[in-house]
């Protein structure tokens, strides 16, 4: 576990925006926590982690204020983001556009997912989360882009990612895609039936896509 990951719960569990970005700030600044660290090891745990309350409404509201506060970070640490990606020096010379499937409106893992392929020294594109097949390729036929990464937080939606990947492949064959997500890791081997290029199952594996082709 990240040593600052229970003082970071501590913080959000209050529900303290102000103090929530103020913690991570100081982390990145003094250099205690990069990007990648700092999304897979802290973020991404605080997200996932909510102890319900046993009264439906409630934990919505807490949850919508959890999400809020975390994409409030997300904003605030985007320069943290160009500063490492320049420190690399590194370059892939292909752009990738990062979206969420149509009706998936939970885009933080997605949001993230395009920071660490920035890093990665990839072009992203954060298109953002409930993108519709019809705007996918209209982006698709207005530029050049070689990769679209596809971010599903629930299996409900994987239905529509296949669609989507298909419809991709039919359109634009030179285009790879790539899917991850928490409904990836959730479904296992069986997200082989997506038919991407490339599967991930975590922030980190972007850094390295050939080790984890479909």
């Amino acid at each position: 576990m990240n040593p600052y990951l229970s003082d970071f719960m501590e913080v959000i569990r209050s529900e303290r925006r102000f103090e929530s970005l103020r913690f991570v700030l100081d982390k990145l600044e003094s250099g205690k926590v990069g990007i990648l660290e700092l999304y897979e090891e802290i973020l991404t745990p605080a997200l996932n982690e909510m102890v319900p309350t046993g009264v439906e409404n409630v934990d919505i509201w807490k949850e919508h204020v959890r999400t809020s506060i975390i994409k409030t970070i997300l904003e605030n640490v985007y320069p943290y983001v160009i500063k490492e990606r320049e420190a690399a020096g590194k370059s892939q010379g292909k752009t990738v556009a990062v979206l969420c499937p149509p009706e998936e409106y939970h885009d933080v893992g997605a949001r993230m997912a395009a920071d660490i392929f920035a890093l990665s020294g990839y072009n992203a594109i954060f298109v953002g989360g409930n993108t519709p097949l019809r705007v996918v390729e209209g982006g698709l036929a207005s530029g050049e882009i070689d990769y679209v990464a596809i971010s599903v937080s629930n299996p409900y939606h994987l239905i529509s990612t296949r669609n989507m990947i298909e419809s991709i492949r039919a359109a634009h064959p030179g285009v790879k895609v790539v899917v991850g997500g928490n409904a990836i890791v959730k479904v296992g081997e069986r997200s082989l039936q997506l038919g991407a290029d490339y599967i991930t199952h975590s922030l980190e594996e972007i850094g390295r896509l050939e080790e984890v082709k479909a």
